[in-house]
């Protein structure tokens, strides 16, 4: 209760889904024509007479390209056989759509042993299967994880450069539950953004991290003094995440992009000038926790206006961490700090509003005269001070307005040019699977 507090006047993992590995000869996904997915609604939903109903899933299709529509829409615990398998059952009768289910993920372990460590190489399912035909099955799909998928597809994406990659991010990637000595929320209405750990979202496929950094003096310890924050609220400390994407990177071939996006605390005096030796203390927590995976911009970037390395050239170079800095000041005087990446930002509370701003944006960019080869579509809704002074709505509500949108966005309007795809708690839209099938596709064209 004291977090929801402090939210409002500064502000005015668990790891989910049940076990099951697949074989490896059969597709996680399958479809005669067009397709169904998976995801989970990021409202509690209230329950008369029954506990709030939380992680509720989803099923969503796409048939509009087909020449007939599937009758009946269904949820497996395992690989689509047949309907008498059902958990859960509908029918349907327009070419697209969703229904939100009655039925919740649950809590369990990440598939393939990637719990807390590495595992199998490969996208794995959770729990959750989801399948649409007539009298016999014609699609089905998974809920899955992605932890190898640039690996997985090196072959056919190793020649892409970095600014012409679809990447799955998360905005505001640390607020994902509390870590503080006054609370250890997992939700809350206006600060929380994610459901999932940094790992765990590194593990589904995530690679754009989203980090605001903030600066409290009055921890002794040096490490203790650097959090992760939304706006002026203190989430959870760094460092123990900075950890987490280190373990990530040492035990698999993926590339991740980390973003200082904004510093909220202790990092410029009341001019605005930065405190140096705050901006130096974080640089060096970086070098030591990151070190041997950065890649340093004086020995990749390929100059204003280009689309930076190959995928190929960073895994050749096995230095797979690309660390961009809001600050050119700071970035002036570290050379192997990436520049500012442009985040493009509606800054409005309305959906509409929103995609209006981003169709534009995403279209326009990267500007010729941009000094990083990457741009990130930040697709979320921002509250106003009466949002959060009033408590209108919260960021899922938000999140849960915008995310099915944003797929079917990424999935045709913005397909060619988006570059990074930054939103609220990724397992509402698709995003991460649509990347991934983007990016083998662009891949196909060079």
């Amino acid at each position: 209760m004291a977090v929801s507090v402090i939210a409002v006047v500064a502000l005015a993992a668990t790891v989910l889904g049940a076990t099951i590995v697949p074989s490896r000869n059969d597709p996680l996904e399958f479809s005669t024509c067009g397709r169904v997915w998976v995801t989970v609604h990021s409202p509690e939903i209230k329950q008369t007479r029954q506990p709030d109903l939380i992680d509720a899933l989803e099923v969503n299709w796409d048939f509009s390209s087909c020449s007939s529509i599937p009758k009946n829409i269904a949820i497996f615990k395992s690989r689509p056989l047949a309907w008498k398998d059902a958990e859960w059952f509908h029918s349907i009768n327009t070419p697209q759509g969703y229904i939100l289910t009655d039925v919740t993920l649950g809590e369990g372990a990440l598939p393939g042993g990637w719990l807390t460590g590495p595992g199998l190489k490969g996208p794995h399912c959770l729990w959750p299967w989801v399948a649409a035909g007539d009298d016999e099955i014609q699609a089905y799909n998974c809920l899955k994880i992605q932890p190898t998928w640039m690996e997985d597809h090196t072959d056919k994406i190793g020649h892409l450069r970095i600014g012409e990659l679809a990447i799955a991010g998360t905005h505001n990637a640390g607020a994902w539950r509390f870590n503080t000595e006054i609370s250890n929320l997992a939700r809350d209405s206006f600060v929380l953004c994610q459901d999932r750990s940094v790992w765990a979202q590194l593990v589904h496929g995530i690679r754009y991290l989203d980090f605001r950094i903030a600066y409290y003096e009055f921890y002794q310890n040096v490490d203790d003094r650097y959090w992760l924050n939304h706006n002026l609220v203190r989430v959870r400390p760094l460092v123990p995440l900075l950890r987490e994407i280190r373990i990530f990177l040492d035990t698999t071939k993926e590339i991740v992009f980390l973003d200082a996006h904004h510093f909220p605390m202790g990092f410029y005096d009341q001019t605005g000038a930065p405190l140096q030796h705050v901006h130096a203390g974080l640089l060096e927590i970086i070098q030591r926790e990151l070190g041997p995976h950065l890649a340093f911009a004086n020995d990749f970037a390929t100059g204003v206006g280009t689309k930076g390395p190959t995928v190929q050239t960073l895994l050749d170079a096995d230095k797979r961490l690309v660390f961009s800095y809001v600050d050119n000041s700071v970035v002036n005087q570290n050379n192997w700090l990436w520049p500012v990446l442009p985040h493009l930002w509606a800054n409005t509370n309305n959906p509409t509003q929103l995609f209006e701003y981003l169709d534009q944006a995403i279209a326009n960019s990267p500007q010729p005269n941009a000094r990083s080869p990457l741009h990130s579509a930040m697709a979320q809704t921002t509250p106003t001070i009466l949002d959060i002074v009033f408590l209108r709505g919260s960021l899922r509500q938000n999140a849960d307005a915008v995310n099915r949108n944003v797929t079917a966005r990424l999935a045709t309007k913005w397909r060619q040019q988006a570059n990074i795809v930054s939103t609220d708690f990724f397992l509402g839209d698709d995003v991460i699977d649509l990347s991934i099938a983007i990016n083998v596709e662009r891949g196909s064209r060079l």
